[in-house]
């Protein structure tokens, strides 16, 4: 196996890819739909964007792959961007490369491979956009081409996405040690200590600027039968897909994250109380008709979440911190799932009267 090298100008690379601030950051919606569109178009196995930082390979989004990341001496894009032109690779076996390689050794099996490198403006290569195949493959130019100009949507992605703040501002707070903390692993959205610290954030904003926002747990109904019915890899995967599904769903300066096992909280500053019944329903209908995960035998797992929403705005946070407002968004979750699971209840701060009626 020949470890990845080591460009050159590792180090003015490695500081232009800092200065953007992606590293150890949430999954992007943009990003997730353009692996999501490459898997549709080539049909492999894996795909994922790839960001070569220090001595690691993170997986800025990826579809079917657990890992968040990997060491990047082993990595396949450790040698893609040594190069210009995209690196292909259609039976790493035969490759004296990646043959003993413990990725194509072990698993994930890794026999063909394309990756084409990522630039930013400044001309340095942060990582590729790659397709990955457990089985050999003979890749077209018309394919290949294909997948350069998807390369080439990353790129301006990269380039617009995070000129943006918002909820990012945290990450300018942070180091990236500290980042990486508060991400949650296995589906790249915050984690609970991340999402406590952008609530606070969110209801100190509130306090002193006015607004509002909308306050939505989630779980997965029957969670439990899935992992005894399906096992632990298809649980994985259903968790994978509901946090994908809701970054996608929602906008770019909503928060997303997971709570713990399989509860998800969204945070959506400024929506309005009158929004809320109406945007619990449709997180309920988009996870039920979007969720599409099978079974080892390709048969699909039917899933649906219960989702308890609560509201706030600069006159109702006062007196609340934010495990308050996290409790009281678990016990309209408590009485959407006592009430039959795949639907929604709301609990105010205070009184606001019934919002059933906000449902159509």
């Amino acid at each position: 196996m020949k470890v990845a090298p080591i460009p050159e100008n590792e180090s003015e690379r490695q500081k232009s890819l800092e200065s953007m601030g992606i590293l150890s950051t949430p999954r992007d919606p943009e990003l997730d739909r353009i692996t999501r569109l490459a898997e549709r178009i080539f049909k492999t196995e894996f795909t994922a964007i790839s960001l070569l930082d220090g001595d690691r390979q993170f997986f800025k989004s990826r579809v079917n792959l657990s890992a968040s990341e990997t060491s990047r001496d082993i990595s396949f894009c450790g040698h893609a961007i040594m190069h210009d032109a995209p690196l292909v690779v259609g039976n790493a076996i035969n490759d004296e490369r990646f043959s003993d390689n413990p990725l194509v050794a072990g698993a994930p099996h890794i026999r063909s491979y394309v990756g084409v490198p990522l630039s930013n403006a400044e001309g340095f290569k942060l990582g590729t956009l790659c397709i990955i195949d457990s089985k050999t493959r003979n890749f077209s130019d018309s394919e290949i081409e294909t997948l350069k100009d998807l390369a080439h949507w990353v790129e301006t992605v990269l380039a617009l996405r995070y000129t943006e703040r918002s909820q990012k501002q945290l990450l300018a707070d942070l180091d990236a040690a500290h980042r990486d903390v508060m991400i949650d692993s296995l589906t790249g959205v915050w984690n609970r200590r991340g999402l406590e610290e952008l609530l606070a954030r969110e209801m100190s904003s509130s306090r002193i600027k006015g607004g509002s926002a909308g306050i939505f747990m989630l779980d997965i109904d029957h969670f439990k039968k899935v992992n005894d019915s399906y096992g632990h890899l298809i649980g994985d995967k259903v968790i994978q897909g509901i946090a994908a599904i809701m970054s996608s769903s929602l906008r770019d300066h909503d928060i997303v994250g997971r709570f713990g096992g399989e509860e998800f909280v969204c945070i959506l500053p400024g929506l309005r109380l009158e929004q809320t019944m109406y945007l619990g329903y449709k997180l309920c209908d988009t996870v039920r008709d979007q969720c599409r995960v099978s079974d080892m035998n390709g048969n699909p797992v039917p899933i649906t979440v219960s989702v308890g929403a609560t509201w706030i705005s600069n006159e109702s946070t006062g007196q609340y911190e934010p495990h308050d407002i996290l409790r009281i968004a678990d016990e309209a979750l408590y009485e959407a799932k006592e009430s039959g699971r795949d639907t929604v209840r709301y609990r105010a701060l205070y009184t606001f009267g019934s919002l059933d009626d906000l449902k159509d």
